[in-house]
């Protein structure tokens, strides 16, 4: 932890042999890092195909993709090494996105697990020697020399073997407690020392013996004892024999088979569960099962099994090793259960179990191109072959008993063709799996396979295909991403197929009609970005595509993925006249579908008109539907009954503009529904209305998370259910009154769960909350955002402060006549709300005018223009205690954002932004606060833009009449303890000095200053700055004379950033008067930008006297050695004839000096970019001393060698003016 704490680590390494939990242990300690705020973005990273140096540059690009998605940075090149400067720019500092550049907290940790060799880290983009850098870097890997010899780690430590107590402590959290008995504790010691301290032995033994008997346990030590060692590089001969004892102990043969299974289809990946799924289908491991469903459940029953003997791990959420691209993931929701993967000395385990009688499997993963194919095997039954390369098969493969065959590889790593003989020798075969490769004639020995069951053809080139029909047995059949266009009516004879995957077959244009009708035995059929083109219902003849009608024939089809472009295909009788238990169907001109989804039955409608809900096929999906989208439905009012929608989860409702109202509850309520959004409908004017006139009922949404209303000009409330009430709202919604004043929410609707309130646009509403809302309405309530709201004078009444108890974020939006954010006038101990309750200690919320929106941690306002005043001045003592997050723009009443009773209430205040609030005088306000010292201990941020009327960001006693013109001039001493970032822009028209002689921030990192037209000086000559800043930047202060002064230069000894812009007044940049000769100035900096400083002479103060070595306007920036970046422009004044720079320089841009003549870049030159702009007289450009200029042009090509890292070179209107060759590069 304390090397990830230290900045100026930012390589570190991590090493030990494997099944030591490396892994584990830099997961939990990124996890600590970040709850402690040492990064922002933790990004893990799997890089073990370091194992096979021909997957370079598939690796790369898979690095930098992970890390561009983990950032949300879209790539616009395309080749690696445009990324890879990309990439490099945006984990630089100042490159960020404005939102982290403002707040200057962006920091990221990479973590590159099981590296086997070296990395190159600039080819990725990642800029690991930069000292600007916002990311450290963590390796992994079992090689120590790896780590420090290869990929330059600054520190490194060793993962040990776990010794005595640490061994015992996780054998007894595994086993249980039974181990500390009399009799069982000394054989678990011998048990444990068998395992030799490797938490993955001591896991895998310690579950497979929990809650076993003492002769279990001996049995164990002699089997250990007895297990012969076995040599495998990089395992040590205890975890096989741990291992296999582990494997032997599993409890049912199908649970063994399903192991070896994993060991041979694990990549270094993930496994799908959909590919694991089709394989033992294929391998009879369900022979029994007559139902996908129940074999569904019974490898998911398996899969736990060897979960919880630790030989199986958890997957992520990518799709397995990635070589079945779109594979479906409907039958596998839940996030466990989409994919697995195993720890890579388990695999290396099953792999040898499995290359032994009686399983004879072969696992190749490097096929080479001269294989020798008589060493795969007679007697092999099970044969899996990774192809990095172009491969030519020989013309037959005689493996008599082989079961299942997996060929595949990168895309293009096979010859056009399989020899037609090759299967000749399988009559074995069960499952056929070829990805990647080029058909155009199936190869006809295929129809020999009279056993096969599951065949994958993965992204292949498919032409005639007519030979499938022989396969008479088939019962998965697979084409994911491949380009086949036509199915051939052979398949028709596919009568035990099962289950049939076309998903992103995207050049499927033709199914013959009876096809798909012909598939009796059919459960699953996959059509995602495939296949849309449906025939409708009234052509009949036999050359015409399939219909959807034919879907009726598959009595057995549980699951489907289908789009059907145009709402008219829809039958009108039943779609599907059975019981699906998993689908998504998109009905309608979708342009883009769900890349994955939320829930198991997805049905989204868009156009069309409510005859469509009417059909038979459409009611029947509704009533089981779990994700409903209802787009552009034209609807003529009449509402939904609700009775249609009991497993809904999800609800959206968008551009359905005939509808005014949306639902018609008949006295029941929506019990599975989480989250529901309705958007853009222009005449809905209620959500809900109930069926039963006359009977007061309340409607209760149990599960509801998410309630987002946007974009509604005619919704008046959520819905009304008793009869006095129904007879407003048919009045309001037949003559559409605005003047009506009822609140949205009413007493009859419960959201006792709701987590997310999104409310934009809704014009008509004037109130949002009924007076006597249920106790437990709204009590979870977390997100509050309100947006648009004309009308609304108050966001949160005092009577109903203690149901929002639980709020967590508050953003409101252009509420142009809202006058109270929080009204707690009159709160107090006369004014119980919500009735004499009282709300324990551990709430933080208390009645009594105790303790208000204790769980609030961002507030953010904007556009309010007639709030005058965030905070009630009565606000009990800790009221908003944890809010960590305050942003305010545009609120042009406000006078001051923070007053003084609630100073000492924000202790946890970590960011104020304030903008645009044009009649703000002060941010803080603490006059009556009579307590010196540190204020505001946790703020970190504070950004100022735009409040052009303010006289000083604090205010204390006495001061409203003092002529002091400074933004922190505090008359008492003060301090913000642990700001870092300050940013003030055109603040204050009449602001002469920034920080006054009382104020101190000793740990400032980062201060900007724009456009502060009277700002004369920063510094007040007595001020005691900080000497931790990193970033300076100084843009349109015209009137500033003296950038720093020279009791100030010291504290600039690690300023990594300076910036000067558009500044008339300035003759110097630094006063150095006073300083010793061998005093450093600017030691650290990287950046310096200076930029139209017309008066500019010198950069620093000239003192002739003093005899300092930089006084001279010769100035030479060689002094600044760890200089990587200059930007000088229009400074006519600062350069004479001749400028050297370090040759750590990087970057180097110059324009418009009318005496530059010559440029010197020292020896060894690194410069990546240099332009060069109006620069008339400029004749030669050196390095390593050889002034001798070209007669022909400015940087001849002899000298043009010496900048070896030269990526980019303008160089425009420059010198020569007597000759016309300027070379450009």
């Amino acid at each position: 932890m304390d090397a990830l704490r230290d900045d100026k680590t930012k390589m570190i390494g991590v090493y030990g042999m494997g099944g030591l939990g490396k892994t584990v242990l830099v997961k939990q300690a990124a996890q600590r890092a970040k709850q402690h705020n040492l990064f922002t973005t933790d990004i893990f990273i799997d890089v073990s195909w370091t194992r096979d140096s021909k997957k370079d540059e598939e690796g790369i690009a898979k690095i930098q993709q992970i890390t561009a998605e983990m950032l949300g940075y879209q790539f616009k090149g395309k080749d690696e090494s445009t990324r890879a400067n990309e990439l490099k720019q945006r984990l630089q500092k100042g490159n960020q996105p404005e939102k982290e550049k403002e707040q200057n907290k962006e920091k990221i940790l990479i973590i590159l697990d099981d590296i086997w060799k070296e990395i190159n880290l600039e080819k990725v983009g990642i800029p690991f020697k930069d000292e600007r850098t916002i990311c450290k870097l963590v390796l992994v890997s079992r090689d120590e020399n790896r780590l420090r010899k290869d990929m330059d780690a600054q520190k490194c430590f060793q993962i040990k073997h776990l010794q005595g107590e640490e061994a015992w402590h996780l054998l007894k959290n595994t086993a249980g407690d039974s181990v500390e008995g009399d009799q069982l504790r000394p054989i678990a010691i011998e048990v444990l020392d068998k395992c030799g301290g490797l938490p993955i032995a001591i896991v895998t033994i310690a579950k497979a013996l929990k809650d076993e008997t003492v002769v279990v346990w001996k049995n164990a030590v002699d089997e250990l004892r007895s297990c012969a060692p076995i040599n495998i590089e990089g395992m040590d001969e205890k975890v096989y024999s741990c291992l296999k004892w582990s494997y032997n102990h599993l409890k049912s043969d199908e649970v063994k088979s399903l192991f070896l299974l994993c060991g041979c289809m694990s990549y270094y990946g993930d496994i799908s569960m959909d590919q694991m799924l089709r394989y033992a289908i294929g391998l009879d491991f369900f022979d029994d099962i007559n139902s996908l469903e129940r074999a569904i459940n019974k490898l998911v029953t398996l899969v736990k099994t060897l979960k919880a003997s630790s030989l199986l791990l958890d997957g992520t959420e990518d799709d397995g090793d990635g070589s079945r691209v779109g594979a479906s993931r409907l039958l596998f929701m839940d996030g466990d259960r989409k994919s697995v993967r195993m720890h890579d000395l388990v695999r290396d385990v099953a792999r040898i179990i499995a290359s032994e009688d009686p399983y004879q499997f072969k696992v190749v993963e490097d096929v080479p191109c001269d294989q020798d194919w008589t060493k795969i095997g007679d007697e092999s039954k099970f044969i899996s072959l990774y192809c990095k390369v172009v491969l030519e098969l020989p013309p037959r493969l005689v493996c008599l008993k082989l079961q299942f065959f997996i060929l595949q590889g990168n895309s293009g790593a096979f010859l056009n063709t399989i020899p037609n003989t090759f299967f000749e020798g399988m009559s074995q075969l069960k499952v056929l799996a070829m990805s990647g490769m080029h058909f155009p004639t199936l190869p006809s020995m295929l129809q020999s396979l009279a056993n096969l069951r599951t065949l994958c053809l993965d992204r292949c080139k498919l032409g005639d295909m007519a030979i499938i029909g022989e396969l008479k047995k088939l019962q998965v059949l697979s084409m994911v991403g491949s380009d086949i266009q036509q199915l051939p009516r052979e398949m028709m004879q596919l009568t035990n197929l099962r289950l049939l995957d076309l998903n992103y077959c995207e050049d499927l244009k033709v199914i013959p009609r009876d096809i798909l009708s012909s598939l009796s035995q059919l459960e699953c059929l996959f059509m995602k970005s495939s296949f849309s083109e449906w025939a409708s219902e009234e052509v009949c003849d036999g050359e015409s595509n399939a219909c959807l009608s034919e879907l009726n024939n598959l009595h057995r089809l549980r699951t489907i993925e289908v789009k059907i472009p145009n709402t008219e295909l829809v039958p009108k009788a039943d779609m599907f006249d059975h019981n699906l238990t998993s689908y998504a169907i998109f009905i309608g001109n979708f342009d883009r579908l769900l890349k994955t989804y939320e829930e198991t039955r997805t049905l989204h409608l868009k156009g069309g008109d409510e005859s469509l809900l009417s059909r038979n096929g459409i009611r029947k999906l509704l009533r089981t539907t779990e994700d409903l989208l209802l787009w552009g439905l034209e609807v003529c009012g009449r509402p939904i009954p609700v009775r249609s929608f009991d497993n809904l989860k999800t609800l959206v409702v968008r551009e359905c503009h005939g509808l005014k109202i949306l639902l018609l509850s008949m006295g029941r309520d929506l019990p599975q529904l989480e989250e529901m959004t309705i958007q853009s409908c222009n005449e809905m004017q209620q959500i809900m209305e109930d069926g039963h006139v006359g009977i007061n009922l309340q409607l209760l949404f149990p599960k509801l998370r998410s309630l987002k209303l946007l974009y509604l000009p005619k919704l008046v409330n959520f819905g009304y259910f008793s009869f006095e009430m129904e007879t407003t709202s048919e009045a309001m919604c037949s003559q559409g009154n605005p003047d009506i004043n009822m609140p949205f929410f009413n007493s009859q609707v419960l959201f006792s769960n709701l987590e997310i309130l999104q409310l934009e646009r809704l014009p008509k509403i004037k109130e949002l909350w009924h007076h006597q809302l249920p106790l437990d309405s709204f009590s979870n309530l977390r997100i509050l955002r309100v947006t648009f709201f004309g009308h609304l004078f108050n966001l949160i009444p005092r009577r109903l402060i203690q149901s929002f108890k639980n709020l967590k974020e508050i953003k409101v939006t252009s509420c142009e006549n809202l006058r109270h954010v929080f009204d707690v006038q009159g709160y107090d101990d006369a004014d119980h709300v919500q009735g004499n309750v009282n709300i324990s200690n551990q709430n933080g919320v208390h009645f009594f005018g105790e303790v208000l929106f204790f769980n609030l941690k961002k507030l953010e306002l904007y556009y309010l223009d007639e709030l005058k005043e965030i905070w009630h001045h009565r606000l009990p003592h800790n009221s908003f205690s944890n809010l960590r997050i305050l942003i305010v723009e545009k609120c042009e009443s406000l006078l001051n954002i923070i007053p003084c009773h609630l100073i000492q209430s924000f202790k946890n205040l970590k960011e104020i932004k304030v903008s645009r609030c044009l009649n703000l005088k002060h941010v803080f306000d603490l006059q009556g606060y009579d307590t010196y010292g540190e204020i505001l201990p946790m703020l970190e941020i504070l950004v100022l833009y735009n409040l052009k009327k303010l006289k000083g960001i604090i205010i204390c006693n006495n001061e409203e009449n003092d002529d002091t013109r400074g933004l922190f001039s505090p008359s008492m001493p003060m301090t913000f303890q642990n700001l870092k970032c300050l940013s003030v822009d055109c603040c204050g028209e009449e602001v002469e000095v920034v920080f006054g002689e009382k104020v101190s921030f000793p740990n400032l990192e980062e201060l900007k200053l724009h456009n502060l037209p009277m700002l004369q000086k920063i510094w007040h000559p007595q001020h005691k700055f900080s000497d931790k800043l990193r970033i300076l930047k100084v843009y349109t202060c015209p009137r500033l004379a003296n950038l720093i002064p020279s009791h100030l230069i010291h504290n600039f000894q690690i300023l990594k950033e300076l910036d000067v812009c558009d500044c008339e007044g300035p003759e110097y940049v630094f006063d150095h008067q006073g300083l010793n000769r061998d005093d450093e100035i600017l030691p650290k900096i990287e950046i310096l930008g200076l930029v139209e400083l017309p008066k500019l002479r010198l950069t620093f103060y000239e003192d002739k006297n003093d005899n300092m070595p930089y006084h001279s306007s010769l100035f030479k920036f060689t002094v600044l050695e760890h200089i990587k970046e200059i930007y000088i422009i229009n400074c006519g004044k600062l350069l004479d004839e001749k400028v050297s720079f370090s040759p750590n320089l990087e970057v180097l841009v110059l324009k418009r000096f009318s005496k530059l003549k010559k440029i010197d870049f020292g020896t060894e030159p690194k410069l990546r970019k240099l332009i060069l702009m109006n620069i008339p007289e400029l004749s030669n450009i050196h390095s390593n001393g050889d002034e001798n200029a070209s007669k022909t042009c400015l940087l001849s090509f002899s000298m043009f060698k010496n900048f070896h890292n030269l990526e980019k070179c303008d160089i425009i209107n420059c010198g020569m003016k007597d000759r016309s060759n300027v070379y450009s590069y």
